[in-house]
């Protein structure tokens, strides 16, 4: 949403101050992984979620410097300290409104496996948690409801971690690989003041 901090007298002499912005990322990344390793471990998860590790799965210095390097240039914040996860997220997982503790949160769908009933099994979902978003005509990301990600091999979303975010259930006979990232440090892009 675009304000003024003033109205203007004749056109031109107010600058119009974007407060709603959000800087969200979305994409394709196709890391190279050990698809043989990363089948195996989905193959014995087929019910909640659990932790993985990534070095077992692909290079992590090279990852954690293409997370990095995308942030820096999205978010324009710095990318020291960047943590990487992996997990298997079968049946019934799910995580409910959460909060990044670092700068900027990522999360990429390695390998997707079965048919869920609907497009909503596990699907990562971003929260506008400012006041108001959810009355505002046009509020930022995500436009005062929640931006839904549908699981999809190579997907990938990177945002500020002062959004929330959540993970809808996953399906009886889905099962997701998912590579997660976040900076160390606060962010302060776009943050709710």
């Amino acid at each position: 949403m675009t304000t003024m901090s003033a109205l203007p007298v004749s056109a031109g002499q107010a600058t119009p101050e974007d407060l709603w912005t959000t800087s969200v990322w979305l994409g394709t990344i196709q890391p190279v992984i050990d698809h043989d390793l990363l089948r195996a471990q989905m193959s014995r998860t087929t019910h909640g979620a659990r932790d993985i590790d990534p070095g077992d799965l692909l290079d992590v210095g090279h990852a954690r410097a293409a997370f990095g390097a995308l942030a820096q240039t999205v978010l324009q914040v710095g990318a020291d300290g960047v943590r990487l996860s992996a997990q298997i997220w079968g049946a019934d997982h799910r995580v409910p409104l959460a909060y990044g503790h670092g700068a900027w949160n990522a999360w990429c769908y390695l390998a997707v496996d079965g048919q869920p009933p609907h497009d909503g099994s596990g699907a990562v979902c971003l929260h506008d948690p400012r006041s108001g978003c959810d009355a505002a005509s046009v509020p930022g990301l995500p436009w005062g409801r929640a931006l839904t990600l549908k699981a999809q091999v190579g997907l990938t979303v990177l945002a500020p971690g002062w959004l929330a975010h959540s993970v809808l259930p996953v399906s009886a006979g889905h099962t997701l690989a998912v590579l997660m990232a976040q900076a160390a440090g606060k962010s302060t892009l776009g943050e709710p003041g």
